[in-house]
């Protein structure tokens, strides 16, 4: 009887997609636009995605040529997002509203800042990402079938080496799939709580796609390693050329492959005679290894290896032709479990003489791909903007078109402004200005990114930030330092990562370098700052400046995204006028490290308001 009259609004909810305005298929480079028409009417961005497939094949290449590669993915934790090189947003009459250059080194960022291990399984059902570069984590390729492991004896003279069976033929390895994922947005459109009035305002929104080389990785057991390590091939001078015992390969590591080792029945998934079973598909190595009958390899050696009749400078470019595992009955007790190879070209000559140092490389020497391999590249099939529309009462769209009628309807949105700046190659004390002239900053990210070996399959310096072997920072608002010190780096070169020793992978909890409270003090502030919530902080460290093996590492191997930042605002919600007034980042390195030349990437993130009247759209940043 006392019960007050409810004053909610009954809001209808409905969606429905926008096709690509110009394709249905796209490469690497490509620009994608969708129109967003009046008769979206309004429109829930926030709960709006980018739906396509993705198959990691190049259109361009034989189907020779993308059955030789060497299995790739996309950046592991940031997924499909890898792809988006920039997104730009446009209202009616090519009016800018928002323009975001290097997406997915900001999607970096905000990736790793709201890490978590529910968030990881979330993203890879849904947006490619993946736990690791090892193939049972790979969304984007099948793997290879799992077979009983074989019984091989050591080939001596014309013995013709292993049984046949094995994996023999390409329908029982790995092939590419054609992915599809559903990629929620970032920027200040996508990420507004409210409703957006597209009947008053229709936008288009554009992506140019980035580089394959930049975006896709290619699958590797930590530390972007591309080689494996083989056995020793023992000398055949009484065999004739084509003998098997000339092209075989055992491969050492047997951990990397996801084998337990040992030379008994209980180490070897399933043993001899048995059929694999429901759960053991990731401990057999031929289901979890990157090898596949057809593939294209490099391999070189000493010794004899140098005699091989296709031996040239890098070694000797061959395809596989079967994959197998020696089982609890092969005759030398250390190589069981382990994978064995065989190929279609003699790696030996036929000397007195060993092959020694032998390694099984993916690549070209320049980590390229090789001469059958055609060029890495993507596919983008479908690519579909799907919208969540509202639907609210007559009496409220009539308020609101009354309030755009009078130029009363405004929105703030949090969006980002990207100016990029130079360091050098070497230079150990840079000053950098950062000229924006922005009435509510509330952060600042700088993300330094190395400019060497960009188009690299095996790293993301294009787009990952690196710590480079920095020594301190500090920035300069309108005369004055901001913090009241430099914030030290240089605890951060310490202690030397250890890499994996041989036969082992990288642990989940391996340890990089110590970050500074300091540093990480002042990035969590810069992250709250920008609405980011803030999950984890661990990303900083993942790419160290020197490895026990790497004196300066100057290659972002692994997923992370190093950087310096400030909060601008006195507390979240807050923000800063910077109109007028001068922005600079003191940031210096080591004068010992030759570091190579650096992008920095700065993201200022602010809040602008997107501002509706009867004579079109303004923006007021």
């Amino acid at each position: 009887m006392f019960q007050p009259k409810s004053d909610a609004i009954k809001v209808g909810q409905d969606s429905f997609k926008i096709p690509a305005r110009n394709g249905t298929q796209f490469n690497e480079n490509s620009i994608v636009r969708f129109d967003v028409s009046r008769q979206s009417g309004f429109v829930d961005f926030a709960n709006s995605y980018l739906e396509m497939e993705i198959e990691l094949v190049n259109p361009n290449n034989t189907a020779a040529q993308n059955n030789a590669q060497p299995m790739t993915t996309l950046e592991r934790d940031i997924g499909a997002s890898a792809l988006i090189s920039q997104m730009t947003i446009r209202a009616e009459g090519g009016r800018l509203v928002e323009e975001l250059p290097n997406y997915n080194t900001y999607a970096k960022v905000h990736y790793n800042a709201t890490k978590t291990e529910g968030a990881v399984n979330r993203r890879s059902k849904l947006e490619g990402c993946s736990a690791s570069y090892m193939p049972q984590d790979n969304p984007y390729f099948t793997a290879n079938r799992i077979i009983p492991p074989v019984a091989a004896t050591a080939p001596t003279g014309n013995n013709p080496g292993p049984p046949t069976n094995g994996l023999l033929n390409a329908n029982e390895c790995y092939k590419s799939l054609r992915r599809k994922v559903c990629l929620p947005l970032l920027g200040g459109i996508f990420s507004n709580p409210r409703s957006f009035p597209a009947m008053m305002i229709p936008l288009e929104v554009e992506f140019i796609l980035e580089n394959s080389l930049r975006a896709m990785r290619l699958c590797n057991y930590g530390d972007g390693a591309t080689t494996v390590a083989c056995k020793d091939i023992p000398n055949n001078n009484a065999g004739a050329p084509n003998d098997m015992a000339r092209r075989e390969l055992i491969l050492n590591p047997r951990a990397q492959f996801n084998t337990m080792g040992g030379d008994v029945a209980t180490s070897i998934v399933p043993s001899n005679g048995e059929q694999p079973l429901e759960g053991q598909q990731q401990l057999n190595a031929l289901n979890n290894c990157w090898y596949r009958v057809g593939q294209q390899i490099r391999v070189d050696g000493g010794g004899e290896v140098v005699n091989a009749p296709t031996y040239a400078a890098g070694g000797v470019v061959c395809n596989i032709t079967s994959v197998k595992v020696l089982d609890e009955t092969h005759g030398t007790a250390g190589d069981r479990g382990k994978i064995l190879i065989t190929v279609d070209q003699d790696l030996i000559g036929g000397a007195a003489a060993d092959g020694t140092g032998i390694t099984l490389n993916l690549l070209s020497t320049a980590n390229g791909p090789l001469a059958g391999h055609g060029a890495f590249g993507y596919t983008i099939f479908n690519p579909r903007l799907v919208v969540q529309k509202v639907v609210p009462p007559p009496s409220v769209v009539q308020s609101i078109s009354s309030a755009i009628a009078k130029g009363q309807y405004n929105q703030d949105i949090i969006s980002y402004t990207n100016i990029n700046n130079a360091i050098p190659q070497g230079q150990s004390v840079s000053t950098n200005f950062i000229g924006a002239d922005l009435s509510r900053v509330k952060s600042i990210f700088s993300v330094p990114t190395s400019q060497a070996n960009t188009d690299d399959i095996t790293n993301s310096n294009s787009i990952q930030g690196q710590y480079l072997d920095a020594s301190r920072y500090v920035y300069q608002f309108n005369t004055k330092l901001i913090p009241d010190r430099r914030v030290q780096l240089a605890i951060e070169n310490f202690p030397t990562v250890i890499s994996p020793p041989a036969d082992q992978v990288i642990s989940p909890y391996r340890l990089g370098s110590f970050t500074d409270g300091f540093h990480r003090h002042e990035i969590q502030k810069a992250l709250v700052g920008a609405n980011i919530n803030v999950k984890n902080l661990h990303f900083l460290t993942n790419n160290p400046s020197t490895t026990n093996v790497v004196a300066n590492n100057f290659n972002a191997t692994e997923p992370g995204c190093w950087m310096v930042g400030r909060s601008m605002g006195a507390g979240v919600g807050t923000s800063t006028n910077m109109v007028g007034k001068s922005l600079v980042l003191y940031l210096d390195y080591n004068a010992a490290n030759g570091t190579p030349v650096k992008l920095l990437k700065n993201f200022l993130v602010h809040v602008r308001t997107i501002s509706v009247g009867m004579e079109g759209v303004s923006i007021f940043y």
